[in-house]
Formats: C-alpha cells, structure tokens, sequence
C-alpha cells in the first residue's frame, strides 16, 4: 500500500526511547492529534535535524495508507524552539520530565483539549528553560490541567487550605513567574498539597516522583 504523509506544524518531543538499534520510539504531542508514538529510524539522513527532549518543530510522519498514524515513522523534523535551558539546570530537567509524564500519562481524548494541554506544555517548558523557579511553574500547570479537566480547583481544593497555606498558594496562582520571592519550602508545600488532592479527588494520574 502506498504511505501516506501527516505534517503536523507544531509538535513538541516529550519522550525518546530506544528500540533496539535501528529505531527510536518518538513520543510526540501536538494541538491537532494530542498525543503521537512513531518511530524514527537512526542515523538516516532523511530524519533531518538531530532531536531532544522538549525539541519544538514542524513533524512529518509516514503511514501505511488506512492506518494510524501512531504505527507510523517520523521521517523529518524541523526544529523551530530548542529549550537549551533545560540542560543547564537539574531542577528544571526534573521538572520538564515531571510534566512530559503528567502528559503521557493523561492522554487527551478530544481536540480542543489537545490545543489546550500542547499550549499549557509549551508555556511551562518555555518558563522552565527560561530559568522560572520549577515549583511554581508546576503548580501554576498542574492546576491549570486539573481546572480545564473540570475540577472545582478553587471551590474544592484551594478554598480549603490553612490560612497560611491559602496565602502562598493565591500569591504563587496571581503572580507572574519572574516576580515570585516566595522561598523554596513554602513552594514545595503548595506543590505538594495540590499534588496530593488532584492524587486523591481526581482521575488525573500523576508521574511518580
């Protein structure tokens, strides 16, 4: 049967895996098809530009004529973003493969929720390369996926809280990610008190820590 061609415009790599010595399986996530497994063949010239992990670009896929596109093959990928930021900083990484898990883990089942998680992905890696501190950054995410999954964030979890926690918690929501001065701690809590009630009140499934 003769393969058919997907170009997906914008597609960020959330996971590389090696399968055996030929292929890689590429875990893609893109606004229009949510979440994508292809492989792509190793060292071929045709694959284009080398990529990793959080890599943003334009991705052509091949598929056999009437099947999936997730039995398919990445055969080129253009580059637009590197998050180069990421590598520079292990809280960062760690926070970037916290969420590629939280986005495999939770795949999304209708198209106006892929463009909604591809964005919400794209804005936290971006503030995770750009140096943001990595609790805030999850935090802000996570609550973000658990109210655009429609849980009653606000009047559930965070109505809730001690007054001393609701405070840092309004205060980490409300403020822009480069004018945070709240101290590591009173992040971490917040991020683990979200964490726990989105584990426990919700059919999100979290990445293991």
């Amino acid at each position: 049967m003769p393969a058919e061609r997907l170009i997906l415009a914008e597609a960020i790599v959330l996971k590389l895996t090696p399968t055996g010595e030929k292929f890689t399986q590429v875990r893609l996530l893109s606004p229009e098809r949510g979440l994508l497994s292809v492989l792509k063949r190793n060292r071929s010239k045709a694959n284009g530009a080398h990529i990793d992990l959080f890599d943003e670009g334009e991705a052509h896929l091949d598929f056999k004529s009437g099947e999936n596109a997730n039995n398919g093959f990445l055969t080129e990928f253009n580059v637009s973003k590197k998050r180069n930021g990421l590598g520079k900083s292990y809280a960062a990484l760690q926070g970037a493969s916290w969420l590629s898990g939280l986005l495999l883990a939770n795949p999304m089942h209708e198209d106006e929720l892929a463009e909604e998680s591809f964005r919400l992905a794209a804005r936290a890696l971006d503030a995770l390369s750009d140096g943001a501190p990595p609790q805030a950054v999850l935090l802000k995410t996570l609550f973000v996926f658990a109210r655009d999954e429609g849980y009653p964030m606000v009047a559930d979890w965070a109505s809730k809280l001690s007054p001393a926690l609701s405070q840092s918690v309004t205060t980490l929501l409300n403020t822009p990610l480069s004018q945070i001065t709240l101290d590591k701690q009173e992040q971490q809590t917040a991020f683990a008190s979200l964490s726990r009630y989105v584990e426990h009140n919700t059919h999100i499934r979290l990445p293991q820590t």
